[in-house]
């Protein structure tokens, strides 16, 4: 019998050994599959930070372009809010300037009531300019046709082809933008 339980024992013993090489190898096996799961979450956890980080700055740049797109369209608004208004000042100031035309070609003598739509229209001119409205008024300089409009053509050698010669009626500017142009003579050079 002790044959017997010594064979029975070397059984156990081997079973046992087999259980424990068994144990190791599924550890072994299930810590290296733990090890790569382990590092394909922290592979992952490493791509999510960086798309974090991308997206941070994406929207961090988009937040940047909003705030200077929202500064200029309020520099823009700001600038141009006063244009229908000006456009509706300028026929006072047409009218105030046929008044002054008019009284200078039918008068010598100045009196207080002319010197009193002087002194306006100078005001009204000075207060334009205050807002950012600028006069375009100049002759002898070469025909812009952004600025000016054409409304009539005088042949002549004392300027320049393609000059402005007279100012008909003013134009104006605000802030680089065509309120309206000034209406001009231009002269062309006989030939």
């Amino acid at each position: 019998m002790d044959i017997k339980k010594n064979i029975s024992n070397e059984k156990n013993l081997k079973n046992e050994n087999i259980k424990n090489i068994n144990e190791k190898t599924f550890k072994k096996e299930n810590n290296d599959n733990l090890n790569k799961h382990i590092n394909k979450l922290e592979l992952h956890i490493e791509d999510l930070k960086k798309k974090e980080y991308e997206n941070y700055l994406r929207y961090k740049a988009k937040i940047e372009n909003f705030k200077k797109r929202t500064l200029i369209d309020v520099e823009k608004t700001y600038k141009f809010i006063l244009e229908k208004f000006s456009k509706d000042l300028l026929l006072i100031i047409d009218n105030l300037e046929m008044a002054v035309k008019i009284f200078n070609k039918n008068n010598n003598k100045k009196n207080k009531i002319f010197e009193g739509i002087e002194l306006t229209l100078k005001s009204l001119i000075s207060l334009i300019n205050k807002y950012g409205i600028k006069v375009i008024n100049k002759i002898n300089i070469p025909f812009d046709p952004i600025k000016h409009q054409a409304i009539s053509e005088i042949i002549t050698n004392k300027f320049k082809s393609n000059y402005v010669i007279n100012i008909m009626q003013n134009g104006y500017i605000l802030h680089d933008r065509l309120l309206r142009p000034a209406m001009v003579i231009v002269s062309k050079n006989s030939k």
